[in-house]
């Protein structure tokens, strides 16, 4: 393809999304005449590209109204997109800022079941020796990336992972019982952290967050887990700012809208 060519086709591309976008993002749909104006291209390069579009079902024209709306191809093109994204790619960049912020270990995890299993994990540059490993599972009640998954979920569902739960008292401060859980998971939805206060593992603790996709479901958590003996106060109030952002950062690349304040 020639220099030309390929200018030629960038510009092409360009219109088409600028035409395709104002198809989409507007508030109202809009006439032939409207996006001329708002495109400020030529009438025959706007009916052209509508065309186009229209022949790929990204977009369709109301015979009657004349009026142009988002085309049900596009809808197609969305499922095949998502069904195709791994998480543990979504999620590279920012558990690698996380990682090189704090030093300190970084975990994804998903349910699966009444458990959660860890698919992504990046190793505190101190020495430091944890339960997790990447396909390992742990449980639900008394991990940070469990709490957080369970707190969104409907209640049928969660109802089900509590029935699973064994509440085995594995420290002082494991949540050994529904109440209790349930307890937390409320404060939990209020301000979309979760922590594990030692309650899993002897001296670890860590703040996590909940990841939702584009209909705003929990999908997986991510955490920052540090030995309580080198986290003081502000540091950990600063883990759990963090986790927060990033995985609010994460759940926007997957499409979630932004969750209310103090939602329960």
């Amino acid at each position: 393809m020639t220099e030309t060519n390929t200018k030629s086709g960038g510009s092409s591309l360009s219109k088409a999304l600028t035409i395709l976008k104002e198809v989409c993002c507007t508030n109202t749909p809009l006439r032939f005449a409207d996006l001329v104006e708002r495109s400020e291209l030529p009438k025959a390069t706007t009916h052209r590209i509508l065309s186009t579009l229209t022949e790929e079902g990204l977009v369709r024209l109301d015979d009657h109204s004349q009026l142009y709306h988002p085309g049900y191809g596009l809808l197609e093109l969305a499922h095949k997109a998502w069904s195709t994204l791994d998480i543990r790619d979504i999620a590279a960049d920012q558990m690698r800022e996380l990682w090189k912020e704090t030093g300190e270990t970084i975990h994804l995890a998903v349910l699966d079941r009444g458990d959660v299993i860890y698919i992504d994990k990046l190793e505190s540059q101190k020495s430091l020796r944890l339960f997790s490993a990447v396909g390992k599972k742990g449980p639900v009640y008394c991990t940070g990336v469990g709490k957080a998954l369970a707190a969104f979920l409907p209640e049928a569902q969660l109802q089900e992972i509590i029935a699973t739960q064994s509440f085995i008292k594995h420290t002082e401060t494991t949540l050994n019982s529904e109440e209790k859980l349930r307890e937390d998971l409320i404060r939990i939805r209020k301000s979309g952290i979760s922590l594990d206060l030692q309650e899993h593992e002897e001296g670890i603790q860590c703040a996590a967050s909940t990841i939702f996709n584009y209909r705003n479901e929990p999908i997986a958590a991510l955490s920052i887990t540090a030995p309580a003996f080198r986290v003081d106060e502000d540091r950990f109030l600063h883990f759990q700012q963090r986790i927060k952002e990033a995985c609010a950062e994460i759940s926007s690349r997957m499409g979630a809208q932004p969750l209310t304040e103090n939602q329960d």
